[in-house]
């Protein structure tokens, strides 16, 4: 009972320090690493995504309802070069804010498609707030 109020006091700190940019000492230990190269163990770097650049995603529908599955890679291109360190993106490798204040993310899953003519739509739609 006498240790509730030090975690409660230990967690909202902790959520409110997520919110915080890396710091400039954080940001210079993390290695950066170049789209398709190998990622470190750890979560602790800087993945560049170059402007210019198809990015392959991956897309596949599975699972035990279904006797064939399938998957297909889609390739987009992204208008600039994006930096991702954890939750926080930047444009420039030097403003880093969270990636929620930056990118708006839409999932629509529609079964069936609204024409009736296909068993299903997934979009995911990425825009700049």
């Amino acid at each position: 009972m006498r240790y509730r109020l030090p975690i409660a006091m230990l967690t909202l700190s902790l959520c409110a320090c997520a919110g915080l940019p890396p710091s400039a000492n954080d940001l210079s230990h993390a290695p950066q690493i170049e789209f398709g190269q190998a990622l470190p163990a750890g979560n602790h770097y800087i993945l560049h995504y170059p402007a210019g650049t198809p990015l392959p995603v991956s897309a596949s529908v599975d699972g035990s309802l279904f006797s064939l599955a399938d998957q297909t890679d889609l390739h987009v291109t992204l208008k600039r070069d994006l930096y991702v360190f954890g939750q926080f993106v930047s444009f420039d490798g030097k403003d880093w804010r969270p990636s929620r204040d930056v990118i708006e993310t839409k999932l629509e899953l529609r079964i069936p498609q609204e024409d009736g003519k296909k068993a299903g739509r997934l979009h995911i739609q990425l825009d700049l707030k």
